[in-house]
């Protein structure tokens, strides 16, 4: 994801880059300086232009209306909310105190070992957070709760865990009880390895924090991704890959069970067994044979533990395609593709919305990500909305020459009409009707006249008609003089 500011830049005559902190699907966030106060601050940013879809700013706004409820020690405070005009972008910022530290993603990559010991008091510190999450009312789901998510204060070298606090970040993903019974429908958030089972079909429950942090202490025990162990029917083996007491392991597989009824009800439950250091009963309630878990559903993936190397096929075919994969089409990172794309990702899998990664590519303009996909066997004639548009619609409304004549090349047809009988050549030209944010970027508000010349160059129908009978020369004369005049010098009439 290109980054939206640079150090030293100034937002809304008050914040003062610093430095990028991370950057993920929710957006990038900052370390920024408050003018006013001096103090130094986590400033979260999302560019209305940059955006892949309007679900990102619900869940934008839904973390902020969260954030400004909470009131706990180990959460960040907030401190505002706000977005900012260009001529060209619409920006929205959440500023929260600067949790000083580092993530226990970062510090497990820098070669941090952990002990039994530090990582109960760092599963205690996130479960007492959790507990208060779980008492309000409605109750927050944080929903990725994961190594990067968690801020450890002190230093290893300086006291290590046990005398660090450790602080929940990132709550771009958050769900409050009110929010998911009243909306319509659900997203899956999370991330792979991290994510409960139920997260797979777009629901969360209290308990489903309880597995995000499970797996986080599994990675701090280990040094390896959750996704990368071992299962049994979706049951991590994680065993003999640890050295931690029976109790401890008893605990951690409790929290860890797929199905969400044989775990830990609440955080307030797995907080007093963990402090209790009693024996913890692991056998699961439910004895339901393998072949009867998927008809059951403690998950729509369980097919994943069938073997671990099949799980992008698997989650390809069920319609679960990797956050990763399209971050990195919007990045223009070929490479993350590839990664992807070699290991058994769906090259025509649809998001949610219905879109496919070469949709992403042309609609975010990365031709050479476009020509990958289309090697890989991208569907180049795939309609991707209610309207019937293909790639081909969406690189002539974004007036992306370039991309229009790759895909041109590659065999997408001219001729091709959306759902209304309008072809190329009118949706190139019929600016007014559309709203200015098409798909996945802005629009230029007036029409592209290398566009309309490259499309006549490659006999387009001048002269057809729509479903109301209105011909490519009808929107040009309300568009473009320009456009209006060749067209009539190849002849249009109408």
């Amino acid at each position: 994801m290109e980054l939206l500011h640079a150090p030293g830049d100034s937002i809304a005559q008050r914040y003062c880059i610093l430095s990028t902190l991370g950057q993920g699907g929710s957006g990038i966030t900052y370390q920024a300086k408050d003018t006013q106060t001096r103090q130094q601050v986590a400033l979260k940013a999302l560019s209305l232009h940059r955006l892949t879809d309007w679900k990102m700013l619900e869940l934008f706004e839904r973390e902020a209306l969260v954030l400004a409820k909470l009131n706990h020690p180990g959460i960040p405070k907030y401190l505002d909310y706000f977005h900012t005009d260009t001529s060209q972008d619409r920006s929205f910022y959440i500023v929260q105190q600067l949790a000083e530290g580092q993530s226990l993603d970062v510090l497990v990559n820098k070669g941090w070992r952990t002990n039994e010991r530090q990582v109960r008091q760092i599963a205690i510190q996130i479960l007492e957070i959790l507990v208060y999450l779980q008492a309000l009312k409605p109750p927050v789901i944080h929903r990725d709760i994961k190594p990067q998510n968690i801020i450890l204060h002190t230093s290893p070298h300086q006291g290590g865990a046990k005398g660090g606090q450790v602080f929940l970040v990132d709550f771009g993903a958050v769900q409050d009880t009110y929010h998911s019974t009243f909306m319509r429908g659900s997203t899956m958030v999370g991330t792979y390895g991290y994510m409960a089972p139920e997260q797979f079909r777009g629901q969360a429950v209290p308990a489903t924090d309880l597995y995000g942090l499970g797996a986080t202490l599994l990675f701090l025990l280990t040094h390896r991704s959750p996704a990368d162990l071992p299962t049994d029917r979706l049951k991590i083996d994680f065993r003999s890959r640890v050295q931690i007491s029976e109790y401890f392991a008893d605990w951690l597989e409790k929290i860890l069970e797929p199905d969400v009824k044989d775990r830990f009800s609440s955080a307030q439950e797995a907080l007093a067994a963990l402090r209790s250091k009693r024996r913890i009963n692991t056998e699961s309630s439910s004895s339901t044979p393998w072949k009867a878990i998927a008809g059951v559903g403690i998950a729509t993936v369980v097919a994943v533990s069938i073997l671990n190397q099949y799980k992008y096929p698997i989650l390809s075919a069920m319609g679960f395609t990797p956050r990763a994969l399209y971050e990195g089409i919007m990045g223009g990172d070929i490479e993350t593709v590839r990664y992807y794309l070699d290991r058994g990702v769906n090259v025509n899998a649809r998001e949610y919305q219905d879109h496919t990664p070469l949709h992403w590519a042309v609609s975010n303009n990365k031709p050479n990500i476009a020509e990958l996909l289309i090697d890989r066997g991208a569907d180049i004639q795939a309609r991707y909305d209610e309207d019937g548009h293909t790639v081909l619609h969406i690189a002539v409304q974004h007036d992306t020459k370039d991309m229009a004549e790759l895909l041109m090349n590659r065999g997408a047809d001219i001729h091709t009409k959306d759902n209304f009988g309008n072809n190329c050549l009118h949706l190139a030209l019929m600016k007014s009707d559309v709203s200015h944010y098409y798909g996945m970027v802005l629009t230029e508000k007036t029409p592209s006249i290398e566009i309309v010349e490259l499309l006549i160059e490659r006999g387009v129908d001048i002269h057809a008609k729509n479903n109301r009978g209105e011909t490519p020369l009808y929107f040009a004369r309300s568009q473009s003089q320009e456009a209006a005049e060749l067209l009539q010098r190849y002849g249009a009439t109408e």
